[in-house]
C-alpha cells in the first residue's frame, strides 16, 4: 500500500504544477520604468497611462523613476528585464538619441515598442518685454552680435537643446547656450530676464505665454501649432529645423506575441480616455497613436537621423 501511494504521488502532484505554469498574464503588478523625475511631462504621461491600464489589464501598474545621463539608465534598466511583460517603460524622443550621444548602447532596435501616444513641438520664446517682435529680428540682432545672447535650454543633450543647436545652425548664428535641469529652470531664468530667450515645449512656453509674461517668436516645426495659431512656423519662413518630443512605451526585446497584444490594448485604452485627451490639451501636447510597427518604424528613422546630426551639432558643446 505505501509503494502503491508512492508511485501515485507524483501524478497527483503534477497537473498542479501545471496549472500554476500556465496562470493567464497578467497575473501581478507591472512596473513602469520612467526616465525622468518626478512632475515632468514624461513623467505625468507614464501615471495617467498606467492608472487608465489598470482596468483593462485588472492588475496595479506602477510607475518607477529612474532619470539621469538623458533617461540611458533607465532605458538600460528595462531592456535588461525579462520581456514577460512585467517590468515597461516610458518611451520619449532621447530613446532615439541616447546611443549617439554616447550614453549607452541602447536604442529603439534594443527594444519592443508598444506604441506611441503623443508628440510635442518646440518653441522659441523671449521675455515679454523683449525688443524683438518676430523670429526675423531676433535672428538680425543675433547675426550683429555674434556670441552675445544667451539661449537657455532643458540641459546638454535634451531636445530642447538640439533644438537650439539646429536653429543656431541652419541660421548662421553663435549663441551662448545655457542649460538648466529641465524647461521650468531655462523658463524661470527667461521669466527673471536673466537669459535673452528660451527653446521648450509649446505646452511648456504656452502658459507664460498666454499670461502676457513671455512672447513665442515661433514654433521650430513645420506647420504652426494647433494650440498657439497665431505664432508663425519655422516651416513657413524657409526654415526646415525643428526636431519635436514624444511619448510612447516600450519593453525589453523578444515580448511574446499575446502579451504585447494586451499592453497595447490597454495603452488604447488609456490614449482613448477624456483623461488622456485632457493632459494632453492642458501640456500642449498633439494626441497620436502609433501601432508598434508604425512606432517602430518612426523611432527607427529618428534614430537614424539622431546619428547622422548629434555628433557634429554637439562637438564643442562640452
Amino acid at each position: 500500500m505505501n509503494r502503491r501511494h508512492f508511485l501515485l504521488s507524483p501524478l497527483v502532484l503534477a497537473p498542479v504544477g501545471c496549472g500554476r505554469s500556465a496562470a493567464p498574464y497578467p497575473a501581478r503588478e507591472i512596473k513602469l520604468v520612467v526616465q525622468a523625475a518626478p512632475g515632468g511631462l514624461s513623467d505625468a504621461v507614464s501615471r495617467i497611462a498606467a492608472s487608465l491600464m489598470e482596468k483593462p489589464l485588472g492588475v496595479p501598474v506602477v510607475c518607477e523613476n529612474r532619470p539621469g545621463a538623458a533617461g540611458a539608465l533607465a532605458f538600460s534598466y528595462v531592456v535588461r528585464r525579462r520581456p514577460d511583460g512585467y517590468t515597461i517603460g516610458h518611451a520619449p524622443v532621447e530613446i532615439a538619441m541616447v546611443r549617439a550621444l554616447g550614453y549607452a548602447d541602447v536604442g529603439p532596435d534594443r527594444m519592443d515598442l508598444l506604441c506611441l501616444v503623443s508628440k510635442t513641438q518646440p518653441a522659441l520664446a523671449v521675455h515679454a518685454d523683449a525688443p524683438w517682435r518676430t523670429l526675423e529680428e531676433f535672428l538680425d540682432a543675433a547675426r550683429a552680435r555674434p556670441g552675445h545672447y544667451v539661449l537657455a535650454n532643458s540641459g546638454t543633450g535634451s531636445i530642447w537643446h538640439v533644438n537650439a543647436l539646429l536653429l543656431e545652425r541652419a541660421t548662421n548664428l553663435r549663441l551662448v547656450h545655457c542649460p538648466f535641469a529641465g524647461s521650468s529652470g531655462a523658463l524661470t531664468a527667461l521669466l527673471g530676464r536673466h537669459v535673452d530667450a528660451a527653446v521648450a515645449g509649446v505646452g511648456e512656453a504656452g502658459p507664460h505665454a498666454a499670461a502676457g509674461r513671455v512672447r513665442m517668436l515661433a514654433v521650430l516645426d513645420r506647420q504652426r501649432s494647433p494650440f498657439f495659431p497665431d505664432v508663425p512656423s519655422t516651416g513657413e519662413q524657409d526654415l526646415e529645423i525643428g526636431a519635436g518630443a514624444w511619448s510612447g512605451f516600450f519593453a525589453p526585446k523578444g515580448l511574446p506575441d499575446a502579451v504585447r497584444q494586451r499592453l497595447v490594448a490597454a495603452l488604447r485604452t488609456a490614449f482613448d480616455a477624456p483623461e488622456f485627451s485632457r493632459l494632453c490639451e492642458e501640456r500642449g501636447m498633439t494626441p497620436e497613436f502609433q501601432t508598434s510597427a508604425q512606432f517602430e518604424a518612426f523611432a527607427l528613422s529618428q534614430a537614424r537621423f539622431f546619428a547622422t546630426r548629434l555628433p557634429e551639432l554637439m562637438r564643442g558643446t562640452g
